[in-house]
């Protein structure tokens, strides 16, 4: 585009370009919007297909089941010899110091699952949702 400019009508008139490329740079600003639009919405699609292909060879998941209980802190170990859910390692954890702040962060890392700080910050939400640890400002969470 650059190249393309006749440099001496520029340095002439230069408001005239400054408007002329100003409604270039919002037209290409529409078009990568919708072009943004268009493929989160294939994304979206491609994410359903991907589960549909998956619950057609795996089958449909159980339904996720409210965790009984809320009065003492979970046993680290689990009844059924499966490790212990991600909700129970963090209220065993919280319980040891129930006075201590933690970070969603903080806490993937005390977990060993400092890749999966999202999870662990989704996990904690529930956690405060369900009633079995507080959420203080700022983004810290505390045992109750």
């Amino acid at each position: 585009m650059i190249e393309s400019l006749p440099w001496e009508d520029v340095a002439g008139n230069p408001e005239k370009f400054i408007e002329l490329l100003e409604e270039k740079e919002a037209e290409l600003q529409r078009e990568t919007h919708k072009v943004r639009m268009e493929l989160r919405l294939v994304r979206q699609i491609k994410k359903q297909m991907d589960i549909a292909a998956e619950w057609r060879e795996s089958g449909i998941p159980e339904q996720r089941q409210t965790e009984p209980g809320h009065d003492n802190p979970a046993p680290i170990t689990s009844t059924e010899g499966k490790p212990p859910s991600r909700k129970d390692r963090i209220l065993h954890l919280m319980s040891q110091d129930p006075q201590r702040h933690w970070k969603a962060l903080e806490m993937a890392d005390a977990l060993n699952e400092t890749s999966k700080g999202k999870s662990v910050r989704v996990a904690m939400d529930e956690l405060y949702r369900s009633g079995r640890i507080a959420k203080l400002p700022n983004a810290f969470h505390q045992y109750t």
